[in-house]
């Protein structure tokens, strides 16, 4: 048995997206517990719901 394999991973993830407004990146965390908005133009990109958030923008790439 291989070590990866006793150590679990986490389901989550840090994601980039991309504001669909102004292009604008911003790094947040899939599961994210707050309210983000764009930093430059402040258009609402992820909402909380509980679990995984919803996410307005385009998801450009997932962080590992």
């Amino acid at each position: 048995m291989r070590v990866s394999e006793l150590i679990p991973r986490p389901k989550s993830k840090f994601i980039v997206v991309e504001c669909p407004d102004c292009g604008g990146e911003t790094t947040t965390f899939n599961k994210a517990s707050i309210t983000v908005k764009c930093l430059f133009c402040g258009r609402e990109l992820v909402k909380p719901t509980g679990g995984k958030a919803e996410i307005t923008g385009k998801v450009k790439r997932v962080l590992e």
